[in-house]
């Protein structure tokens, strides 16, 4: 009898230092859940309990509850005591994460609770156009017309509605050079006219390297403008412009092939004409191309003259290879009526003859020989 007393003892200490001599049921937070309604509404449901040191819990009311909602920066977006919560998600960023907190006091004793909800899906639009170069071929100065917009997306649906215009959202464009994009200049947009020169942004020389080191290799370069937009923790590409840049035009190419291929012309001409010249003779251009790493044109063309005293027409056709200065050049013989084949055999008697430089040559129809 007197060992079962001892017990009785042993247990009643070890309780009391299990549990401590307060033996009052602890009020905790039973259930927790946070229904988004719409992107505009939430309703929250919780129960709250009572459990005793042998984990027993009885649903109790509490005495008092306050429910607050954080936005992603800790701003309060809503305190009160209703379930039924507005959200001002139109003022919200992109899937901004939201803090949903329930606090209630019973009894002396404090319970809280935390839940995150998602503001809506949301992304910018833009009517964007940007003109660059307007100072070729220096290749730094444009302008950008903007108009933005702010979308979000339809609760429950794929479909978007516009919330805002314009957009409110902080907008920049980045400009790089193509298979460079990590090398940028990046343009604050502020209002809905910009004009820049990107010389007066960081990370202007690794773009104008970029452009020149293009020029140099393969006559063009791409440049991409990319409209960016700030959504909270990102920065989504809103729409993008690309540009070919040359440092001179397909009409300015053309002309200086033109050029080319009339004085080399006159130079072949030289050697194929009879002993009284010709009397008129003219060029045609078949097809060209200019390598820009060689920076030398090559041309097919066609060259037709008429002998004096009204004699037949001649013509013989050709590949032309020279230097865009006019020097290295070469003329390899393709082809040439009966007359221009035998006149070729018997003056040239090569199918490839090298070319003085061209730019001391005159013209096919200067100071040619007339009847």
């Amino acid at each position: 009898m007197k060992g079962w007393k001892i017990n009785i003892i042993v247990l009643l200490l070890a309780c009391g230092f299990a549990f401590g001599c307060d033996t009052k049921p602890s009020f905790v937070v039973a259930s927790f859940e946070v229904d988004q309604t719409s992107w505009d509404s939430l309703f929250v449901r919780v129960d709250f309990a009572s459990v005793n040191r042998l984990s027993v819990a009885t649903p109790v009311i509490p005495e008092t509850r306050v429910y607050t909602v954080f936005g992603s920066n800790f701003d309060t977006l809503y305190v009160g005591d209703q379930p039924s919560i507005p959200i001002p998600d139109r003022q919200l960023e992109h899937r901004e994460a939201l803090r949903v907190e329930v606090c209630a006091h019973f009894e002396g004793q404090s319970a809280c609770d935390q839940r995150i909800v998602y503001a809506s899906p949301k992304k910018v639009g833009a009517d964007y156009v940007v003109d660059f170069p307007l100072d070729p071929p220096a290749f730094q100065k444009g302008f950008i017309e903007l108009a933005s917009t702010l979308y979000r997306q339809i609760y429950g649906t794929e479909d978007w509605e516009l919330i805002r215009k314009p957009s409110g959202k902080p907008l920049s464009v980045v400009v790089y050079g193509e298979g460079a994009p990590t090398d940028y200049v990046r343009i604050p947009i502020n209002r809905s006219e910009t004009t820049f020169d990107l010389s007066r942004f960081e990370g202007y020389r690794n773009v104008r390297y970029q452009i020149q080191s293009a020029l140099m290799d393969a006559d063009s370069a791409v440049v991409f403008f990319e409209l960016h937009a700030e959504t909270g923790s990102q920065s989504p590409l809103v729409a993008s412009e690309r540009f070919v840049l040359r440092s001179k035009s397909e009409e300015e190419r053309y002309g200086e092939v033109q050029q080319l291929v009339e004085l080399a012309g006159a130079q072949i001409l030289d050697m194929v004409e009879g002993r009284f010249g010709s009397q008129r003779a003219y060029v045609f251009i078949n097809e060209w191309r200019y390598e820009a790493l060689q920076k030398q044109y090559s041309a097919e063309f066609e060259l037709h003259w008429q002998g004096a005293f009204r004699s037949r027409w001649s013509d013989l056709s050709g590949q032309l290879l020279i230097r865009a200065d006019g020097t290295e050049g070469t003329f390899m013989y393709l082809r040439g009526s009966e007359n221009a084949e035998d006149v070729w055999l018997d003056k040239v008697k090569q199918n490839i003859i090298e070319l003085e430089p061209l730019f001391d040559q005159t013209d096919l129809n200067t100071n040619r020989k007339r009847n």
